[in-house]
């Protein structure tokens, strides 16, 4: 099978890459037009800063008796590239079986950077958070639990309440962030799939990838956390419109835009200030200690056969109905 899909790609690849190469071209002009007004090049001049970088990792394996994950999370130091690990969280355990298992350990694994933030965030001038502010928030809408301990959410056997109370969990911890480091914790994504500034069906990244090559960054727009995606709390009210201003960022030639959010309003010569500091730390257009601590926390096959062994789950077997003996 998998070789008469090679043949198909190889007959197609004219035509594929014809596809690829209009959807590129097809952005129209008024965007083009309209990036060039919002587009500024900027060649940085590097400053050295501090930073804490924090990210997450995970690993689940269901299995029809239950589900195992872990689900971890670190803090590294950095000034430019010299970069050492500073603070961690880790848990682990065994869900009932249940349909929201990968959603809580995502949760949980939220919970763990955000807890590390707030933990060492006074040790650096900057604290760099993987992925997006509005992604960390999630959908807090009708959700009103009670505040636990991170423990006892995990070992709640209602999958639904656990689930509900580390969302809770994430926008406390959130606002309490934003309390205690408003306008230093940047939000980082090199995915951002948001199309608020061209609204076409390419993301704001890609369009600005396919129409840039120089450094440079965007305007900044500004847009404000939604009352409807809060969980019901005291606490987590404070976070009702409050601003968060994102822009677009290539940090050097020809390397891929970044997305980057913080909350607070900022004006163009702060954001050069922000790209000034981050290009004293990139590497080919990324954060270095974005990038350290990403494959220090990444779960990779090996690790996962190794907790797998550890736990003699890799010798667990069912009935089977495929014929081994044939494969």
């Amino acid at each position: 099978m998998i070789e008469k899909a090679y043949e198909e790609f190889t007959n197609n690849y004219s035509k594929i890459l014809e596809k690829i190469r209009f959807y590129s071209s097809s952005i129209n002009d008024s965007v083009k037009e309209h990036l060039k007004k919002i587009w500024i090049n900027y060649e940085p001049e590097p400053v050295k800063s501090s930073f804490i970088a924090i990210d997450g990792g995970e690993f689940v394996k269901e299995l029809r008796v239950g589900t195992v994950f872990l689900a971890n999370a670190e803090a590294v130091y950095g000034e430019g590239v010299n970069v050492s690990p500073l603070d961690n969280e880790i848990k682990m355990g065994v869900f009932r079986p249940g349909n929201l298992a990968k959603e809580r350990v995502s949760e949980i694994m939220s919970v763990l950077e955000l807890s590390l933030a707030l933990r060492n965030g006074n040790k650096a001038e900057y604290v760099l958070m993987d992925g997006s502010l509005k992604k960390k928030l999630g959908n807090g809408k009708d959700i009103e639990e009670e505040e636990k301990d991170l423990d006892e959410i995990i070992n709640c056997d209602n999958e639904e309440r656990s689930f509900r109370r580390l969302i809770l969990k994430s926008q406390i911890l959130i606002c309490r962030l934003i309390q205690n480091y408003d306008g230093k914790v940047l939000w980082v994504s090199k995915n951002s799939r948001g199309r608020d500034l061209f609204g076409e069906s390419l993301s704001d990244i890609a369009v600005i990838e396919s129409l840039t090559e120089n450094p440079g960054f965007t305007l900044p727009f500004v847009h404000t956390i939604d009352r409807k995606n809060l969980v019901n709390n005291k606490e987590v009210k404070s976070l009702e419109g409050t601003e968060i201003t994102s822009f677009y960022v290539r940090l050097e030639k020809g390397q891929r835009v970044l997305k980057v959010d913080l909350t607070g309003r900022i004006e163009e010569e702060e954001i050069k200030k922000i790209i000034n500091n981050l290009h004293s730390v990139s590497i080919k257009g990324y954060p270095y200690p974005l990038l350290k601590v990403h494959y220090d926390v990444k779960v990779n096959k090996e690790d996962r056969q190794r907790i797998l062994s550890i736990l003699g789950l890799n010798h667990i077997r069912g009935n089977s109905w495929w014929p081994n003996q044939f494969f």
